[in-house]
C-alpha cells in the first residue's frame, strides 16, 4: 500500500498473555495506547470482539486504518494460523505472506507470519513477534552511538538471539531462560529459597554470573541455590537474584558471538537491563534498544508493502 501523507495506521501485539494496540503515526509516534492481560491465554471473547473494542474508539475517529498484527495471534491457539516463513525472510517476503482477515470488515486487518529456521545446534527454531522487531530494530540501530551489533537480543520467557549481520532475518537461536526461571521460582524445591518480593540485589546476581563458569554444570548449579540458603550463606531475599544470574550466565557461556563483539538488546524493561549488565560484565559492548518502538516501526515498515 501507499502511505498518503500523515497517515495513520493500527499495530497490535497479540501475544500469549498481553495484548498491546498502538495508534501510530506515518513516522512511528506512538499517539494512544492500549494495554491488557487478553492474551491467548486469557481471551474470554472470539478475538474480532476483543479487537474491535479497543480499536473501534481509533476507528470512529479516522476511518478504516489499517491494522497489522503480529505475535501469537497468528498461532496454532491464535485468531487464524498463519504459518512460519522459513528463514531467510526479508521484509518484503514477510508482507507478502501476510495473512488478510476478510471476517473481520471493520478495517483492513492483516496477520504478519512468523519466521521458522535453523537454531545454534542445528535443531528446528521458530518465532512470533521477534521477527517484526528486527526490522524495526534496523531502523532504530543507526541511531545509535554504539557500533553496529553482531547479535540481538531479544530478552523474554522464551529468549531469542539473531544474527545481526545482514539486513534479512537469517540465523537465530531460542532459549527458555525466562521460563526455566520462572518454573524454578515459583514450583520447584528451590521457591523456598528465594523471596519473590526481595529487592534486587546486584551482587548476588554477579555471584551466579560468575559461578555459572564453574565446573558441574547448570543442572548441578541449580541445587546450590538450595544448599547455599539451608547452610545459611544465601538468604532467601538474595536468592531470587542469585538464581537468575546462574541461568542468564549458563546463557551466555553458549553464545554465538565474537569475544567483545556488540550486541544489542531489544527491549526496555528490568530484564532487559538485566542481559546488559550481565553481558557487559562477560567483557561484551552490549546496548538496549526500545522494543516497543522496534515493534511499531517494523509493522509500519510491513504495512507499507502491503496491497491496497
Amino acid at each position: 500500500m501507499s502511505s498518503k501523507p500523515n497517515a495513520v495506521n493500527i499495530v497490535v501485539d497479540w501475544g500469549t498473555s498481553n495484548f498491546r494496540a498502538y495508534l501510530v503515526a506515518e513516522n512511528g509516534n506512538c499517539l494512544r495506547r492500549v494495554e491488557t492481560a487478553e492474551g491467548l491465554n486469557n481471551v474470554q471473547q472470539p478475538f474480532s470482539e476483543v479487537l474491535l473494542k479497543h480499536i473501534d474508539p481509533w476507528l470512529q475517529q479516522h476511518g478504516a486504518l489499517v491494522t497489522v498484527l503480529c505475535g501469537m495471534v497468528g498461532s496454532p491457539g491464535g485468531w487464524h494460523l498463519v504459518p512460519h516463513l522459513p528463514a531467510p525472510a526479508s521484509l518484503m517476503q514477510l508482507a507478502e505472506h501476510c495473512h488478510r482477515l476478510t471476517e473481520f470488515t471493520h478495517c483492513p486487518a492483516w496477520i504478519v507470519p512468523g519466521v521458522s529456521g535453523a537454531g545454534h545446534a542445528g535443531n528446528y527454531d521458530v518465532m512470533r513477534g521477534e521477527e517484526v522487531q528486527f526490522f524495526g530494530a534496523q531502523q532504530l540501530l543507526p541511531r545509535s552511538e554504539h557500533k553496529a551489533p553482531q547479535s540481538l537480543c531479544f530478552p523474554g520467557t522464551h529468549n531469542k538471539w539473531i544474527d545481526a549481520s545482514s539486513s534479512t532475518l537469517n540465523n537465530f537461536s531460542t532459549t527458555m531462560s525466562g521460563e526455566l526461571f520462572g518454573l524454578l521460582s515459583q514450583q520447584s524445591i528451590l521457591a523456598s529459597s528465594v523471596d519473590d518480593d526481595a529487592l534486587w540485589n546486584d551482587d548476588a546476581f554477579t555471584q551466579g554470573l560468575d559461578h555459572a563458569k564453574q565446573p558441574g554444570g547448570l543442572l548441578h548449579h541449580l541445587f546450590g541455590v538450595r544448599a547455599l540458603n539451608l547452610n545459611g550463606e544465601h538468604s532467601q531475599e538474595i536468592g531470587l537474584s542469585y538464581l537468575s544470574g546462574l541461568i542468564i550466565g549458563h546463557e551466555l557461556q553458549h553464545l554465538d558471538a565474537d569475544a567483545g563483539c556488540s550486541i544489542a538488546i531489544v527491549g526496555a524493561s528490568e530484564l532487559a537491563q538485566r542481559y546488559q549488565f550481565a553481558l557487559a560484565h562477560f567483557g561484551y559492548d552490549a546496548f538496549c534498544i526500545d522494543g516497543e518502538a522496534a515493534t511499531i516501526l517494523g509493522a509500519l515498515a510491513i504495512a507499507e508493502q502491503l496491497p491496497a
